[in-house]
Order: C-alpha cells, then sequence, then structure tokens
C-alpha cells in the first residue's frame, strides 16, 4: 500500500488485526512548501512469532487539517473500511477504525518484525536477549 501526505505535517497511522489489536504504528512528517508531497510504501501484513498477520492501516491524527493524506489514492476512512473487511474485522471494529479510533498499540504482546534483514533482526534479537542476561545477573 502506498501512503500519500500532501502538504506539510504529521500523520499517525496505526495498522490493526482482524481483532482491531493496534500492533504497529507509524508517525510520518513530511516538510517544506505547503504544496509538497510525501509517499511512504507499506506492507499490509507483518511477520510475528506466530506467523504472518494481516493489518488494515487507520489514519488516527493529522496535524495540519489542510493536508491530505490518501491510502493508495483512496481517502483513508474508505480505504480502511474495506481493507477491515477483506481481514475479517468485526463490524463495529470496521465502523471504529474507519473514523480513526483503535487501540494503543499491545505492549509485551506478539514480537513484530519490520525489516526484511535477517542480520538485522538477529542481532536485535540477540541485544534484548543479552539485557535480560545481565539483568538476571545483576551486572
Amino acid at each position: 500500500m502506498e501512503i500519500a501526505i500532501i502538504g506539510e505535517g504529521e500523520v499517525l497511522i496505526r495498522f490493526i488485526d482482524r481483532n482491531g489489536q493496534t500492533l504497529m504504528q507509524e508517525r510520518l512528517m513530511v516538510s517544506g512548501s505547503p504544496t509538497v508531497e510525501g509517499r511512504r510504501t507499506i506492507d499490509l501484513s507483518v511477520k510475528t512469532i506466530d506467523g504472518i498477520v494481516p493489518l488494515a492501516p487507520v489514519l488516527i491524527r493529522q496535524s495540519n487539517p489542510k493536508q491530505r493524506v490518501l491510502f493508495d489514492g483512496e481517502l483513508p476512512s474508505r480505504f480502511t473500511q474495506r481493507r477491515c473487511k477483506e481481514i475479517g474485522c468485526p463490524a463495529r471494529i470496521m465502523k471504529e477504525a474507519a473514523r480513526g479510533r483503535v487501540a494503543l498499540p499491545a505492549e509485551g504482546g506478539s514480537s513484530v518484525r519490520l525489516s526484511d534483514d535477517q542480520v538485522l533482526f538477529r542481532l536485535i534479537k540477540e541485544r534484548s536477549r543479552g539485557k535480560a542476561d545481565r539483568k538476571k545477573s545483576g551486572s
């Protein structure tokens, strides 16, 4: 999916699973002239320890009311509603998501890998494991 941000400002986008749980959140900022346009391409799935999870994007906030945001060329609410239906969200979650109302990102839930770089993922995992080991040993 491509996110287009037309005009300067910051947007907050959360990505939910079919149960309405926020698995990922991105804050995107575009600065420059009022006519500047930023684009971001993102997959609508994440790899967790439980497997691949399809996501629906939800526009939560825009800092500039004059700024336009499009998801694959569509209004975010329309795209979100369609995507929620595709991934099997219940009607209640779909309606709330289309209005930009979803839960805060989950903490300590499933592990989400955002990078395709296997080496980077392994380094992050090893570093996290090393911190936990140091805490146990009292270092």
